[in-house]
C-alpha cells in the first residue's frame, strides 16, 4: 500500500472509531475562535497604564523630588516616548478589533494633550502629537482588518471541517454503499456498507477496486462528468450478477478538490426482501 493509501486508511479508521462521538469539541473550537482571552482586557489596561506612567515620569520625578531618577532622557522631546503607545494600540487591534483600536487611539490622544498644551517647551508639540496619533491609529486599524480577515478565514475553515465531518458521519451510518472518489480516481472515503460488499479500498483506484481493471471503465465511468458539475444516475452490472443503482454528484472535499460522491444501492438485495 502506498504512503497516501496508508494515510487515507488511517483517517478512515479514525472516523470509524469516532462514529459514536459525532462532534469532536466543535463548539469549543468555534468558541475559542470567537472570543478573546478573558484576561486580555486587563493586559491592555496594564500596557496602557505603563505607557502613560512612562510618558509623564519626568513630571512625577519633579513632583516627588526623586533626584536620583532625574535623567535627561525623561525631559527631551517626547516623540520617542510616544512610540511605546504603539504596544497597546496594536494589541487592541489584534485582540479586540477595529472599534477597540479607535477607542484606544482616542484615549492615547487625550493622554498626549496635557503635555502638548501645557508642558512641552519644544516647537509644534500639537502637530507632532497629531501626526503620531494618525499614523499609530492607521497602523492599528490595518492590523485589525488583517487579523479580522484571518480570523474569519479560520472560522470558515472550522465550519467547513465541521460540516464535512457531519456529512461523513451521516454517510457512515446509511445502509447503501458510499464512495468519495477524487479526480485522480483514488477513493478518498468508503463507508462500512461498501466495505461489506467490496472490502477495504481507501486510497485504491476505483476501477481497480470495483472491477479489478487496469484502466478507467470509459464506457460507464461518470467521474469526468460529475467533477464538471453534473449529477449522474445509472445501473452498474457486475460479472457475479450483482446490480447496483448508482447516484453520483459533485462533492467538494475539505482540501477544495471537487470529487465524486457515489451512492451504491444493491438492487439484487432489494428484490429478495
Amino acid at each position: 500500500m502506498s504512503p497516501q493509501s496508508k494515510t487515507l486508511a488511517g483517517a478512515n479508521r479514525v472516523r470509524k472509531d469516532e462514529v459514536d462521538k459525532p462532534t469532536v469539541n466543535r463548539q469549543n473550537i468555534l468558541a475559542v475562535l470567537r472570543s478573546p482571552n478573558p484576561y486580555s482586557f486587563y493586559l491592555l489596561f496594564l500596557l496602557f497604564g505603563f505607557c502613560s506612567l512612562f510618558y509623564y515620569f519626568g513630571e512625577l520625578v519633579d513632583s516627588f523630588g526623586w533626584e536620583a531618577l532625574r535623567w535627561d532622557f525623561l525631559y527631551g522631546v517626547h516623540d520617542v516616548h510616544r512610540l511605546l503607545f504603539l504596544a497597546p494600540i496594536l494589541y487592541a487591534s489584534y485582540v479586540f478589533g477595529a472599534k477597540a483600536t479607535t477607542f484606544i487611539t482616542i484615549i492615547a490622544l487625550m493622554t498626549f494633550l496635557p503635555r502638548a498644551l501645557f508642558i512641552s517647551p519644544f516647537p509644534d508639540p500639537i502637530l507632532r502629537m497629531v501626526l503620531f496619533t494618525i499614523i499609530a491609529g492607521a497602523m492599528g486599524y490595518l492590523t485589525a482588518k488583517a487579523h479580522g480577515e484571518t480570523e474569519q478565514h479560520r472560522r470558515l475553515e472550522a465550519l467547513l471541517i465541521d460540516q464535512r465531518d457531519a456529512i461523513l458521519e451521516m454517510l457512515e451510518r446509511i445502509e447503501d454503499g458510499v464512495l468519495i472518489i477524487g479526480p485522480d480516481y483514488r477513493i478518498r472515503f468508503i463507508n462500512p456498507s461498501m466495505v461489506r460488499e467490496f472490502g477495504e479500498g481507501i486510497g485504491s483506484l476505483c476501477y481497480k477496486y470495483l472491477r479489478n481493471l487496469d484502466a478507467p471503465c470509459e464506457q460507464i465511468c461518470k467521474l469526468p462528468n460529475v467533477i464538471s458539475g453534473a449529477t449522474e444516475k445509472w445501473e452498474y452490472n457486475f460479472p457475479d450478477g450483482r446490480t447496483y443503482r448508482v447516484l453520483s454528484s459533485p462533492y467538494v472535499d475539505s482540501d477544495g478538490v471537487v470529487c465524486q460522491l457515489a451512492i451504491f444501492r444493491n438492487m439484487g438485495k432489494r428484490k429478495k426482501v
